[in-house]
């Protein structure tokens, strides 16, 4: 079992927990093995056109019963964190924090800033909540599938 505080694994993740090769993993994202299937999957690339870097959110892979009839925009506002209402907070993420939610390294979140719409924070880098909602509903795999995009 993922731990709750964990909100989105890699492939290698789901693969070791399953106990199965990373590319069955990447099947089971395309929906392309034997009837099983992830639905919250979205390639977090810097170049997603060419490239898949994809992240499984783990309450899906935890409990995927729990998770199925979810829509897009359900899902999305449960992997962004809000804040706003503390204290000293604002609407969206620092830098860093979006770099541990997607769990990348410096160079890939420097080369997703212009799509996230990072600006400058106070001697830091923030992304607005609402451009990290779209940046997830643009790189969700199966946003291009007509029975689901319904769900959005």
């Amino acid at each position: 079992m993922i731990h709750p505080r964990i909100i989105l694994v890699t492939a290698e993740v789901v693969a070791t927990m399953r106990g199965v090769a990373r590319e069955v993993i990447y099947q089971m994202a395309d929906g392309a093995y034997g009837g099983e299937s992830y639905l919250w999957v979205f390639n977090i690339a810097t170049n997603p056109e060419r490239e898949r870097e994809l992240r499984f959110w783990s309450r899906e892979i935890n409990a995927p019963a729990a998770t199925k009839n979810l829509s897009l925009s359900q899902v999305v506002q449960q992997i962004v964190p809000r804040r706003e209402g503390l204290p000293g907070q604002f609407i969206g993420l620092r830098n860093w924090e979006v770099g541990e939610l997607l769990r990348v390294p410096n160079v890939t979140l420097l080369a997703l800033r212009g799509e996230l719409q990072a600006v400058p924070h106070n001697g830091g880098i923030y992304v607005p909540r609402a451009a990290l909602e779209n940046f997830f509903a643009r790189r969700w795999c199966y946003a291009n599938v007509p029975t689901l995009t319904a769900r959005k």
